[in-house]
């Protein structure tokens, strides 16, 4: 296979943006090599993938610096664009691998969905929400990258990021803000001296992650992932590098532009269970459209509503009743 040229660009001084190609939409990671000293931070790795692995070590041959030249790789999340390749990065490079604590259970549940068992509380939490099912539903449901070689993450990492942790690399230091919403243990890098802040997926600049609700997460996930929106506003930055998109420079703005979706969305989804109950797949196809689309897609603008629901419930804005097996919800 001819190696692909990277999209190699420096963001700031010693840190270079690279794009690795992606089989799915965004067909496009931004992972970020961070120079301390002479050996290489790698922030994300994109997905286990031949084009995106040659891709990152042509990156690295630009730079003058090889695989083993990495001493660390920190995974914003465990989804497959930013960590499927951990595992084949660490056998190349021999980096210490960091993950959030919260993240490692969801490598494990990825791993375990992959070879195929489907658990029965899934399926039930399905019916109960109005999900269709049919024999093939459940596997379809699935994020289509389960169980490929595209996710082979470190399945134990070497250290356990939690909140405040400060990892000192050269003359670097990386601090490591949780920002639970998207994923339950998502976490934001943030280097206070040089005043920039990777972003994962939890400030992207023309999009808003996925924040869904679904069985064995946390009880509100929106209600974390607004109050993480809230959270980044506080710090001082100068250059926001995302995990999809540009590098942009104005993270308050942007923040509150991603709870402004939010309460508008909120405002829709209440309209939708206004004057009768509703299951939340009947909710999302309302407010999402009822047009054809993968079953994976429904599962995900389900799991959505569903966010929206509980976290309206929380704060008194909708009830929740059972009616034969049934999970229905309308507007308080």
């Amino acid at each position: 296979m001819n190696q692909l040229r990277p999209k190699l660009e420096e963001v700031a001084s010693g840190i270079y943006k690279v794009g690795l190609p992606l089989p799915f939409r965004p067909t496009t990671v931004n992972v970020y090599l961070v120079d301390c000293s002479g050996q290489w931070v790698l922030i994300d790795t994109g997905a286990n993938s031949a084009d995106s692995l040659e891709t990152l070590e042509g990156a690295l041959a630009e730079l003058g610096a090889g695989a083993e030249r990495i001493a660390a790789i920190i995974g914003t999340h465990h989804h497959v664009d930013h960590f499927g390749a951990s595992a084949a990065l660490k056998e190349r490079s021999g980096a210490l691998t960091y993950l959030h604590a919260l993240e490692v259970e969801w490598v494990g549940r990825f791993l375990t969905m992959g070879q195929g068992a489907v658990r029965p509380e899934a399926i039930a939490f399905f019916e109960a929400h109005g999900f269709p099912l049919d024999p093939g539903a459940p596997q379809k449901a699935r994020p289509p990258w389960v169980g490929s070689d595209l996710y082979r993450p470190v399945a134990r990492p070497d250290r356990l990021l939690r909140d405040g942790d400060e990892l000192r690399f050269g003359s670097r230091r990386f601090q490591v803000v949780w920002t639970p919403g998207h994923a339950p243990g998502h976490s934001v890098i943030y280097l206070a001296r040089e005043r920039v802040m990777f972003a994962g997926d939890h400030l992207l600049p023309q999009i808003t992650p996925h924040v869904g609700f679904f069985p064995g997460g946390p009880a509100d996930p929106l209600g974390d992932f607004l109050a993480s929106q809230r959270k980044v506003q506080s710090y001082a930055v100068e250059v926001v590098l995302p995990g999809h998109g540009p590098v942009y420079y104005d993270h308050r703005r942007r923040a509150a532009e991603i709870i402004e979706h939010h309460e508008q969305r909120e405002a829709k989804v209440l309209a939708a269970v206004e004057h009768n109950a509703r299951t939340a797949y009947e909710v999302a196809t309302q407010v999402f459209g009822e047009e054809p689309r993968p079953l994976f897609h429904l599962m995900a603008a389900t799991f959505e509503t569903l966010a929206h629901l509980e976290h309206a419930r929380g704060r008194g804005r909708a009830h929740r009743t059972e009616q034969a097996g049934r999970v229905l919800w309308r507007a308080a």
